[in-house]
């Protein structure tokens, strides 16, 4: 008997099903990583390409094996000549001889340093004090001490110039005044006799006179090479207090007719070419002038002008990544941004460079250029003009000429200034003068002055211990309205003691057809009661002190006491501090009034700083210097000065 099993029970699937419905898989594979067995890796750096034909065809796509028909420049004879600037002129001074001496800027911008930091005057003190020291000469030190103690007096306010007050502890009496020493010294180098009379002086011995002598004559030249002092107290002679900014001159005594390189608005404490106009177009040297004629005995090799983002001469070069051109946007109508990007990607190849060594401050004007190229073919080239034959300007010094007329330039020259670049210390002395519209005024804001060590302190930090806003106890049988008053009259709102006023003022010389003025510094004054009777409550004694270091503070100038024996009051001005907003720094401050340009302060403002500056010349000399900058300001402020102000009581 035979069975018969149904597929459906036994669980089996016809072949067509199963095609129709396959199960679903999962794809998988291995993978073989190598494990090296060396750490060497210049076999993978090698990179080696299996196929060189495919580089040359990339190559032959890029036009790279196109050839042009010319020659690249192998050699180029150059012939330079120039006159040499002489001197330094202008600002009423003496002119100043620049061969030999410290460069442009330094000698611009110099002033007074050791009479104006007293601290660096003790400290150069005590270089002398160890020089006789370790030459035992102990002796000379106490009587110099006697004699020549130096002298930083202690501030007024102790807690506003705290770097004053340290310093004072520390060095006022206890170190050597070398300004005075230097003066002493100075008529006596080269003396013997005189400096021997000079130590003998000083209780130094018959047997150390000599070794006195080299410590004195040492230290002398070392204090000379400290710093680049100016002659003058105050600022230096070049400088324009009516515009804040430096006015001077470069003169070529060889030049037929005399010329004069004038730099009227010199404030970023870099001198180059274009800080300079001409007094003439055309330099002609003198028959006897010393003209300068550079000619290398071997011609210089022209090599092709680098600079970062360069595209590579080859394909297959890697190029500079940190600079990329290709990444700069330009609008249709940046054309100076599409020029500079044409000439970096397209023509940047095109330009070349010839090493010359020339002596600086001097007029230069190239007369022969012949380049030769590896065909031997020599081309002169003559001075670049433009398309239309007209003189190429770019680099070339303009010309001084009236106003609304045409400029001229000077031919074919170029000025080849001394490059410094100085590095500039904190500033010693801070200010910002800007425009307050609201109060329709300038104003000078100190930020930062120099204290009685010569070092800068916080000028708001000192207003706010000057506050305007002090008030007086009421008296004790006085009596007080609970309710207060219902309004409250102020005639002028507080400034701070740091906010010195500019007004305008009519030029000297302004008619009606032409109308100019000026901002002439001015003073706020601030009236405060000092009745003795109140003065001596001892509720009022804060405000008291705040009375007393007014009438204690140098640039405050008090007016005579009015009012009745039970009411007094006194005025209270507040000057400016530091010396930048001064016309002359020796002068009483209650008759220096500082006249500004109105066109010299534009709506963004300006800042103002004094700061030492170091730098090393192309001799290798150390300079340190105090010079003045001028930059563009923060922008408007706001005094939050007032006039006949009604507020409501509290009540």
């Amino acid at each position: 008997m035979a069975l018969r099993i149904s597929a459906t029970a036994a669980g089996v699937e016809s072949l067509t099903q199963i095609i129709a419905k396959p199960d679903p898989s999962a794809t998988t594979w291995s993978r073989l990583e190598p494990l090296p067995t060396s750490d060497d890796v210049s076999e993978a750096l090698q990179a080696r390409v299996a196929d060189p034909l495919w580089m040359l065809a990339r190559q032959w796509q890029f036009n790279e094996f196109q050839g042009e028909d010319a020659g690249s420049p192998i050699e180029a004879a150059l012939r330079v000549s120039g006159v040499p600037i002489t001197s330094l002129v202008g600002g009423n001074a003496p002119a100043v001889t620049l061969a030999g001496a410290a460069p442009i800027e330094a000698i611009v911008e110099r002033e007074q340093v050791l009479a104006i930091h007293p601290k660096l005057n003790a400290q150069a003190g005590q270089q002398l004090m160890r020089q006789l020291r370790a030459a035992n000469l102990t002796v000379a030190i106490t009587k110099l001490l006697e004699d020549f103690a130096a002298v930083i007096e202690s501030p007024q306010d102790p807690v506003g110039d705290n770097s004053g007050f340290v310093w004072s502890a520390l060095l006022n009496g206890k170190a050597v005044n070398a300004l005075a020493v230097a003066t002493t010294l100075r008529p006596m180098l080269g003396n013997d006799p005189a400096l021997d009379a000079f130590g003998t002086s000083l209780g130094v011995g018959g047997g150390q006179l000599a070794a006195f002598r080299t410590v004195a004559t040492a230290w002398m030249q070392w204090l000379d090479d400290l710093a680049v002092n100016g002659e003058t107290p105050g600022a230096s002679p070049y400088w324009n207090a009516h515009r804040l900014e430096y006015s001077f001159g470069l003169q070529a005594d060889g030049t037929q007719p005399l010329i004069r390189l004038d730099a009227d608005e010199y404030t970023d404490g870099k001198v180059d070419w274009h800080t300079f106009t001409l007094s003439a177009s055309q330099v002609q040297a003198k028959p006897n002038a010393d003209v300068i004629v550079v000619e290398p005995a071997r011609p210089p090799i022209p090599t092709i002008a680098r600079y970062p983002g360069m595209p590579s001469d080859r394909y297959w070069e890697f190029e500079d990544g940190r600079v990329n051109f290709g990444m700069l946007g330009a609008a249709k109508t940046d054309l100076a941004r599409v020029a500079v990007l044409e000439y970096a990607l397209v023509f940047g190849n095109d330009w070349f460079t010839l090493p010359i060594t020339l002596p600086v401050n001097a007029l230069y004007q190239v007369e022969k250029l012949d380049v030769r190229d590896n065909f031997g073919i020599v081309i002169k080239i003559p001075p670049g003009r433009n398309s239309d034959g007209t003189q190429w300007t770019m680099y070339e010094m303009s010309v001084n000429t009236a106003p609304l007329t045409l400029r001229p330039r000077l031919t074919d020259r170029l000025f080849l200034c001394p490059a410094v670049s100085a590095l500039e210390g904190p500033a010693l002395e801070h200010v910002i003068v800007m425009r307050d519209e609201m109060a329709n005024m300038v104003w000078g804001v100190e930020k930062r002055v120099q204290g009685t060590s010569g070092e800068p302190f916080d000028r708001k930090f000192e207003s706010n211990r000057l506050s305007t806003t002090q008030e007086l106890r009421p008296p004790a049988n006085a009596v007080v309205v609970p309710s207060g008053a219902p309004l409250n009259y102020k005639l002028q709102t507080p400034v701070a003691a740091n906010w010195i006023p500019f007004l305008p003022v009519r030029k000297a010389g302004a008619t009606p057809f032409n109308w100019s003025i000026q901002l002439q510094r001015g003073v706020v004054t601030h009236h405060y009661q000092v009745t003795p009777v109140r003065l001596a409550d001892p509720r009022n004694a804060d405000y008291k002190a705040f009375i007393d270091r007014l009438r204690a503070a140098p640039f405050v100038e008090e007016t005579a006491e009015q009012g009745s024996p039970d009411n007094r009051l006194q005025g209270f001005m507040f000057h400016p501090r530091g010396s930048l907003l001064r016309l002359d720094p020796n002068a009483a401050v209650e008759t220096d009034y500082l006249r500004i340009e109105d066109e010299e302060v534009p709506r963004d403002g300006i800042e103002l700083t004094r700061a030492f500056n170091y730098a090393r010349d192309a001799q290798g000399r150390a300079l340190l210097w105090i010079g003045r900058r001028k930059k563009t300001g923060r922008g408007e402020g706001a005094s939050g000065l007032r006039f006949d102000v009604i507020r409501r009581g509290r009540g």
